[in-house]
């Protein structure tokens, strides 16, 4: 199979000789081409399973070197390979472009319901291959949820959104009570700002972010087709591997327990815009909002997280969308959407946000002068109260209409989507 015909490869790149070191039994690959680079490695020869992993060393349930490989499958993310070990049979996942460090903490952090390697290999700190027992069953959450939209059908969709967002957010609280940092906005827009870069974007978005929304042990880029349904109660996890993106863009920060949401509520941005559907994305967004919220940590999805104009949801959705279409030019395989028609809304969502300033202004002005006439009264031996008193509920009112000014996370980027308000259950 020639390199543009293997989907984890970046098929508009051109590949270019590399002298840097690499493992026993793998080669580097590096390609270059449209302002972008990406590096990553592939094994010299999948079908021997023995001189593959000989460089590497292993952690956790592996299966014996003398293993045979049944299958070669190339996804999206990297290489499978199909193994057997005496009579019984294992999935070995390839990490072409690694992972961020975090694999082994975030697999503790998974709950009983999840999919996680038992086992793998690394070489210099960075995972190469995990493995996992094999399993015949199909994971179709995703064509389920596509199903029940395509059929209008608001409660099957309503119920799935709602207990996929509820499985990320059970991982979340299991992560609140492991490393924790302090949020990084800096970084988290430096990261946007390279993004909008890489892409010649003519869209910029900063937020100062709330302080609740804390760097942790995220999950990353989550799916539909992530989720596990085995339960009639709750959902599972599979773990997965990077998305192409991040060998381009390399992730050089951690994240808010918001990015994981966003990431998985993109996802059914992505969806949506494949069906033709009555059904409004304002009721299936407000399922998603509350099946993480019934679950996660309260701070972590709480209204001060969502709060658009200090990120929220829409900025990790604008993140979202930017790496799709950098995958997108990775392979030249036209534009991407709804990620494309996202973005050309986003100068319009900031115009209004920018406007709503002056309501806040507003507000500033006449809590200044209302404390202003309390401090004259109090310490000046001023006589006029009446003005800071009339002031003063002024003050509070233009406030809170500020902030309910801020736009919803329950409505979409995409402005026509949101007309959609008739539901058909």
């Amino acid at each position: 199979m020639t390199e543009d015909k293997i989907a984890w490869k970046p098929a508009a790149m051109t590949r270019i000789n590399s002298e840097d070191e690499a493992p026993m039994g793998f080669q580097r690959l590096v390609f270059v081409g449209i302002g972008m680079k990406s590096e990553m490695f592939e094994p010299n020869d999948p079908n021997n399973w023995k001189d593959t992993i000989l460089g590497l060393k292993s952690w956790g349930e592996i299966p014996s070197d003398e293993s045979l490989v049944e299958e070669i499958i190339h996804s999206e993310r990297g290489i499978n390979l199909k193994l057997k070990d005496n009579e019984e049979y294992w999935l070995a996942e390839f990490y072409p472009w690694g992972t961020d460090g975090r694999l082994r903490a975030r697999i503790s952090l998974a709950t009983e319901e999840s999919d996680v390697p038992l086992g793998g290999f690394s070489w210099n700190d960075i995972d190469f291959i995990t493995l996992r027992k094999w399993n015949n069953s199909t994971i179709d959450v995703k064509s389920k949820l596509i199903s029940a939209i395509n059929s209008n059908d608001l409660q099957t969709s309503k119920e799935i959104v709602f207990k996929s967002a509820a499985a990320i957010g059970k991982f979340h609280k299991s992560a609140e009570n492991a490393r924790i940092t302090p949020r990084d906005s800096r970084k988290w827009n430096k990261r946007v700002e390279k993004l909008e870069a890489l892409l010649r974007a003519n869209t910029i978005w900063r937020a100062p972010h709330t302080k609740d929304t804390v760097c942790i042990i995220s999950i990353g880029d989550i799916r539909f087709s992530d989720m596990i349904d085995e339960s009639d109660e709750e959902y599972g996890i599979y773990f997965n591997r990077p998305r192409l993106s991040d060998s381009i863009a390399k992730p050089d920060c951690e994240f808010p327990a918001m990015r994981d949401f966003s990431s998985l509520l993109h996802d059914l941005n992505r969806i949506y815009y494949s069906c033709d559907s009555k059904l409004s994305i304002i009721e299936l967004r407000e399922s998603m909002i509350e099946g993480w919220r019934s679950t996660a940590p309260e701070k972590w999805a709480s209204e001060k997280s969502f709060y658009t104009p200090r990120g929220g949801v829409f900025f990790w959705e604008y993140e979202q969308c930017l790496l799709d279409v950098i995958e997108a030019v990775s392979h030249q395989s036209g534009k991407p959407e709804p990620a494309v028609s996202m973005l050309r809304e986003v100068p319009g969502i900031q115009r209004t946000m920018f406007n709503h300033r002056i309501v806040a202004a507003l507000s500033f002005m006449t809590g200044f002068f209302s404390g202003n006439g309390f401090y004259q009264y109090i310490i000046g031996k001023s006589e006029d109260i009446v003005v800071p008193l009339i002031l003063l509920p002024l003050t509070i009112g233009l406030y809170y209409t500020y902030r309910r000014l801020a736009p919803s996370p329950a409505i979409s980027i995409l402005r026509v989507w949101n007309e959609k308000t008739d539901s058909v259950s």
